[in-house]
């Protein structure tokens, strides 16, 4: 009588190897996946408050067209930035040039993006003869307010004044070492 051996049955090492390899590489790609996920819905998250605060600064110089207070706001005149030197006959304007940091509160005039609240640093913005404003700083933002006269071809200037101006707000934020920057513009008028 012969005794027949049977073959063993299973697996064998190398399939087992083999397996745990293509388990790996599924696990490694859903792992990226989900950090890519996680670092997107973070953006998303800096993106949207970069969007209201351009939106918000804009409101606050379209409303700011309206506002006359003595040496403060000239109305439509003070709608520009601040110029190193002022022609004859203008008014110099209240918006600050470049890149500054936001601040929580708008400062003693309500107008975002003034000297009294744009101040560079993260030191109070002293302004003589108003109230400090010493509130805290939105981490990780800086905003930029670029005005700039619109020539209108039926009424050229001079003669005329300037009737139209654009209102580029650009707001920088920082996503982890990435730098984002949203922007929203308008064309207000003086009419």
């Amino acid at each position: 009588m012969r005794i027949r051996k049977k073959g063993q049955e299973g697996f064998s090492y190398i399939d087992v190897m083999i397996a745990i390899v293509i388990l790996m590489i599924g696990i490694l790609a859903m792992v990226g996946a989900l950090a890519a996920n996680l670092v997107r819905s973070m953006e998303s998250e800096r993106r949207i408050m970069a969007k209201q605060i351009a939106l918000s600064t804009i409101e606050s110089i379209v409303s700011a067209k309206d506002i006359k207070r003595d040496g403060v706001i000239d109305g439509w005149d003070s709608l520009r930035n601040v110029m190193s030197s002022v022609p004859t006959g203008e008014i110099n304007g209240i918006f600050v040039t470049g890149y500054n940091p936001v601040r929580v509160d708008v400062g003693w005039d309500g107008v975002a993006g003034t000297i009294d609240d744009a101040c560079p640093g993260s030191d109070p913005c002293v302004v003589t003869g108003r109230t400090t404003n010493s509130s805290e700083l939105m981490k990780g933002f800086q905003r930029e307010i670029v005005i700039t006269d619109v020539a209108d071809p039926e009424r050229p200037s001079p003669p005329h004044g300037i009737t139209r101006r654009r209102i580029d707000v650009n707001i920088k934020y920082f996503v982890n070492q990435a730098t984002r920057q949203e922007t929203a513009s308008t064309i207000i008028t003086n009419y």
